[in-house]
């Protein structure tokens, strides 16, 4: 099982993606975490608790824009969002693991050093991009310039996640040269004798 992360905005679901149409289960934690506001009750019920109605579009829909303008300009509400999310993204993805027949699996956890799993994983990749195009990566999403600064610098350096890794993979180029690392990563990746 492979562990994939990197700084925001340095590929991780190009990756991902790539991962898939190889014959790989691939797990985002983000999409995972998104269902979960999307469907928990009782989730939706303590972000109501704390942040009021103001958190939720008009037919009840967590209004994800919303809710990362308060965690990523106050660290504390982060850590409090994190504190109830991130159990319940790692039951979910430990739970598609274990009912799936795929014996390949891949899962994106942006957070994996911060929250300290890399032991659940045989290998972890880290994506690296310097933070300028990091920073013009997240202007061109639709963030100002103090928003992109505010996420990149919620999360470890992605020069730190790079030494923390087992590989780097490049992804401040091409998609194509993105996947030419992935698929050179595959061929000797699966190619290792296993352990006895």
């Amino acid at each position: 099982m492979i562990g994939l992360t990197g700084g925001i905005a340095c590929g991780k679901s190009t990756v991902l993606e790539i991962f898939a149409k190889n014959g790989w289960k691939a797990i985002s934690t983000d999409q995972l975490a998104g269902e979960i506001l999307a469907s928990d009750k009782q989730v939706a019920s303590l972000l109501t608790e704390r942040w009021g109605p103001s958190v939720f579009e008009e037919r009840g829909i967590v209004d994800k824009k919303q809710i990362a303008e308060i965690v990523f300009n106050r660290p504390r509400e982060r850590s409090w969002l994190e504190s109830i999310l991130h159990p319940l993204v790692r039951a979910a993805w430990q739970t598609k693991i274990e009912k799936s027949e795929n014996s390949l699996f891949v899962v994106e956890i942006p957070l994996l050093f911060e929250n300290d799993l890399q032991s659940h994983f045989a290998h972890v990749i880290s994506l690296f991009a310097s933070r300028e195009v990091q920073v013009a990566r997240l202007l061109d999403r639709g963030l100002g310039f103090e928003q992109a600064e505010g996420r990149i610098d919620a999360q470890l350096p992605t020069d730190k996640k790079a030494e923390l890794a087992d590989s780097i993979l490049l992804g401040s180029g091409s998609p194509e040269f993105l996947e030419r690392q992935v698929l050179y990563f595959l061929k000797s990746f699966t190619s290792k004798p296993k352990p006895q």
